[in-house]
């Protein structure tokens, strides 16, 4: 479900339709905008890397020849939700990887089919492990890749993984550093806007200063009234 294929809305104040993202939204830089970007941009890209490693897990047991007891389309040593994977169908393949039923003794399998194959119905010889270094040889060695997710090029899995978890590392420390950008200019902002504006602190003690002072010349005030009154009860 994404925006763009139509599966989730946009947003629209007052029926008018906003962009999300972008200098022209007027959403840009708050909570709502990060909460858009996150589900439209940010988790999209990481859940396409994520289908891409499982799908070249899937893809390097599912190479031809490679476990001769298979019949040709059948999945391999791992399946999309137990069926063979297809090309078109790579969105949400990590959610959806398991292992062949035929090899867990959870679904109902046998262990000894990861030595013999996945298509054999009786155990072999405890000795046979060329199908077991082929597995290995798949596992580590060299593949095209066949998703566009990542660059293209030839890579182990454990290579790919690598690739992603490097990525993923590499956003999180651009988000930091935009993080704490973002925290210092708004600390500048606050300053400069209390340089220019009432400190209230300030104005609080000048104030009772003032009222200090008015209360000292009112007592002069009195003092002064008081000594008229004297002396012109003196005179008479």
């Amino acid at each position: 479900m994404t925006q763009a294929l139509g599966g989730l809305s946009g947003l629209t104040i007052n029926g008018r339709a906003y962009e999300t993202a972008g200098p022209t939204s007027p959403i840009l830089g708050g909570t709502l905008g990060a909460l858009f970007a996150l589900r439209d941009d940010l988790a999209v890209t990481a859940q396409g890397r994520i289908d891409a490693v499982a799908r070249d897990l899937v893809d390097r047991f599912a190479e031809a020849g490679l476990d001769p007891t298979l019949a040709p389309g059948a999945p391999g040593l791992f399946t999309d939700a137990g069926s063979a994977f297809l090309p078109a169908n790579e969105v949400g393949l990590a959610g959806r990887l398991t292992l062949n039923a035929a090899a867990d003794p959870g679904q109902g399998g046998a262990l000894f089919r990861l030595r013999d194959g996945l298509g054999a119905l009786t155990e072999g010889p405890p000795g046979n492990g060329s199908l077991l270094s082929a597995l290995h040889t798949a596992l580590t060695g060299p593949r095209a890749l066949a998703s566009t997710a990542f660059v293209s090029g030839s890579r182990s899995l454990a290579a790919l993984a690598g690739d992603l978890m490097s990525d993923a590392s590499a956003r999180r420390l651009s988000a930091q550093s935009e993080q704490s950008f973002a925290a210092a200019k708004l600390t500048g902002l606050a300053d400069l806007e209390a340089q220019n504006g009432i400190d209230t602190d300030q104005e609080m003690q000048m104030l009772l200063v003032i009222e200090k002072n008015y209360a000292a010349n009112a007592k002069v005030i009195q003092a002064a009234s008081d000594m008229i009154d004297t002396l012109i009860r003196l005179g008479t």
